[in-house]
């Protein structure tokens, strides 16, 4: 967990009415409340009125990355905290100076420079990416963008940067360096020109990005608990290599016996559970099958076994891997490890986001489960990207009937084409890693994944994204899942084995009232029953058959959410799929 404490003078917001149009929360709260979506970012703020500006030894001690704005009361900052966050900064805590905290007391210290420059209010900005592999240029564009903006410009007297990460032009020539990194002690630095207070610059999408980038770049890899000083050195590296060698001799005479024995006999759990893990049957050829966390949590409450148990009864009906959501392998990351002992391996890693309003947050947690499913060894990623607000999703929906109404509606929704931007650079992320990224159909009336053209859309904007055929998810939205086996066939890069079982549909108004643009009769749409794969009226064994025919490889992941016994389907399921997967 980063540790992160954003500061603000929050003397223009108090102070002056106009300001506080623009950020009612303060410059401060519009910062914390971006860098909060971010599941390993812990956010505190404090201001300049608080007893020691907020920043007492104590919290920059607990303090990772210090996000600091500043400007009317420069030079009425205390110059004992400033010096508390020098010596922080040395110690390896990072800092992220904005805009015009340039001339703050802090990093006039740190940098040993005035920090002069020229300045006028009321410029547009053109902010240009001069170091495109630095990690805070990561996912962003070639320039943004700023309608208006106070001009910052040349000479701006600091030392010469570590990194010239970004540079502004402005509309009436001026040009600055806009975004520069430095090194003091442990400590890394950036300084980042755009967040004039009266323009809402840090409402930009890119601006958040860069933001949070740079949190995860300053964040420190050690911290020094002490004031770096010199220090007399006692013990040679060779004599204290000496006395390790020496006491690692004794500890293995100490634990000899006991060693050779676990490693001789073992225990009578790992015997049987050696055995359990032994005993599966696998399904016939390069198909195989796997089973969602979640139902095998549900059979955990339902059944009172263990997770060790249920993986074994897994086993051995012949499922081979488990589908994960990646936010709870985040929290209980053991799971890898329980699952690897049980024989099984996590098939595929997805996850909800929100591109559409929270990109920089989204952007890093799907890089970060890319990375997990990459050194864990998991081939497949599927993305869920988010939802519309009702209006938008219901125009979409009446739109969703013909490929060209659905492309000229979702290409004029900033919101869609987010999450376009997010799943492209996500995938391209994930192909270079070797990990394969999809998208299912998801059920539910405000996704925009819920209908054949939509799914056609992103596939078609998307090079290398693939298709999750949820067999039953098409049913939702009253179409046919064996159609859609023939419009996405070539893309398909993982399957979802959901059936459902007919029972009593809603009232065909409710349907209109949504702009559902299907008329009265649901023709592929009798029921959303959970039932066990093969009980229901899914063509679950036609579209098998023609998997296999095709050629296709990977997994079936067994689907019943909202099973009332987890455990039976799941049993059910694998039996009737091992049929369907023998050889003929």
């Amino acid at each position: 967990m980063i540790k992160v404490t954003v500061w603000n003078e929050n003397l223009h917001e108090r102070l002056q009415e106009e300001i506080r149009q623009v950020y009612p929360d303060g410059i401060h709260g519009c910062i914390a409340e971006f860098l909060s979506y971010n599941d390993d970012i812990a956010v505190h703020v404090a201001t300049f009125d608080e007893p020691e500006h907020g920043l007492t030894q104590e919290i920059l001690d607990a303090t990772d990355v210090l996000v600091y704005w500043s400007h009317m009361a420069q030079e009425a900052f205390s110059d004992v905290v400033a010096e508390r966050i020098r010596q922080a900064v040395l110690n390896g805590m990072g800092l992220i100076a904005l805009h015009s905290a340039h001339a703050s007391k802090m990093m006039k210290k740190l940098l040993g420079t005035t920090m002069t420059l020229k300045w006028r209010h009321g410029d547009r900005e053109r902010l240009f990416v001069t170091a495109p592999s630095h990690p805070i240029a990561q996912y962003i564009p070639e320039y943004i963008e700023l309608p208006v903006e106070e001009m910052y410009g040349e000479y701006f007297d600091i030392p010469k940067p570590d990194d010239v990460v970004f540079t502004g032009w402005f509309a009436g020539g001026e040009i600055f360096r806009s975004g520069c990194t430095f090194t003091r002690g442990l400590g890394k630095i950036f300084y980042f020109q755009p967040g004039h207070e009266a323009y809402p610059t840090y409402y930009d999408k890119y601006i958040q990005r860069i933001i949070t980038n740079a949190v995860y770049w300053c964040a420190p890899t050690r911290r020094l608990k002490q004031p770096m000083d010199n220090q007399e050195v006692k013990m040679t590296p060779e004599e204290i290599s000496g006395y390790a060698a020496k006491a690692r001799r004794k500890a293995t005479e100490e634990q000899g016996n006991v060693t050779s024995h676990v490693i001789s006999h073992g225990s009578k759990a790992d015997a049987g559970w050696e055995n359990a893990v032994d005993d599966g049957m696998e399904p016939a050829g390069p198909i195989k099958l796997s089973i969602f966390y979640e139902h095998l949590r549900e059979a955990m409450e339902q059944t009172g076994k263990s997770l060790e148990k249920l993986l074994a009864e897994a086993k051995k009906a012949g499922i081979s891997g488990v589908e994960m959501e990646f936010s709870t392998l985040v929290k209980k990351p053991e799971l890898h490890r329980i699952i690897q002992n049980a024989g099984m391996e996590i098939s595929n890693l997805y996850q909800f986001f929100d591109f559409g309003n929270h990109y920089a947050a989204g952007m890093h947690a799907g890089r970060k489960m890319i990375d997990t499913a990459k050194a864990m060894g998991i081939q497949r990623v599927m993305i869920i990207p988010g939802f519309l607000a009702p209006e938008q999703a219901k125009e979409l929906t009446k739109a969703s009937g013909s490929f060209e109404e659905t492309a000229a509606y979702m290409e004029g929704i900033s919101e869609i084409l987010a999450m376009r931007d997010a799943i492209a650079e996500l995938t391209e992320y994930a192909t270079e890693r070797g990990i394969m990224v999809s998208m299912e159909d998801f059920d539910a009336f405000d996704s925009p994944i819920a209908r054949m053209n939509p799914i056609k859309w992103f596939l078609t904007q998307v090079p290398g994204l693939k298709h999750t055929l949820d067999m039953g998810n098409y049913a939702f939205s009253n179409e046919s899942a064996a159609e859609a086996y023939e419009l996405f066939k070539d893309q398909i890069g993982h399957v979802h084995c959901k059936d459902r079982g007919e029972e009593k549909e809603e009232d065909p108004e409710i349907w209109k009232g949504l702009g559902v643009p299907f008329g009265e009769e649901l023709a592929h749409r009798r029921g959303m029953k959970p039932v066990p794969v093969g009980d229901g009226y899914m063509p679950i064994a036609e579209l098998v058959k023609k998997l296999k025919d095709q050629g296709y490889q990977g997994y079936m992941a067994i689907e019943h959410f909202g099973a009332p016994d987890q455990l039976g389907f799941m049993l059910k399921s694998a039996e009737f799929m091992r049929e369907l997967l023998k050889d003929d």
